[in-house]
């Protein structure tokens, strides 16, 4: 099976959880039929590692289809704020993305006694 880094998915939640959990495109959310519940439909993309294209255990960012906007996505699950949903989305994928270069060796000598 060929691993991939994006797909179609969607993020579904419960409005008073504050996460929304990952699932396939095609999956079923029991919530579907009631009214107490978020779903974003959109793509997920990998972070750094290819995943199996059913997986759902992703992290990564979650672009939602209909706004545009860009959600963190670890493991599979988002979080997001129970009071001001739209402050946990962003309008860029750069406002979430963060990069850390290590420069140099560092080595701590311990003295001898």
């Amino acid at each position: 099976m060929k691993l991939i880094y994006q797909k179609k998915a969607k993020l579904v939640g419960r409005i008073d959880k504050g996460l929304l959990w990952l699932l396939n495109i095609e999956d079923d959310w029991i919530h579907d039929q009631y009214g107490d519940s978020y779903i974003y439909y959109g793509e997920i993309h990998s972070s750094k590692d290819p995943f199996h294209p059913v997986s759902t255990s992703i992290t990564g960012y979650f672009q939602d289809g209909e706004s545009g906007k860009w959600i963190r996505v670890i493991k599979g699950v988002a979080e997001f704020d129970l009071h001001n949903l739209n402050s946990s989305w962003e309008d860029t994928i750069e406002n979430l993305v963060s990069f850390k270069w290590v420069t140099g060796v560092y080595k701590k000598y311990r003295k001898s006694l």
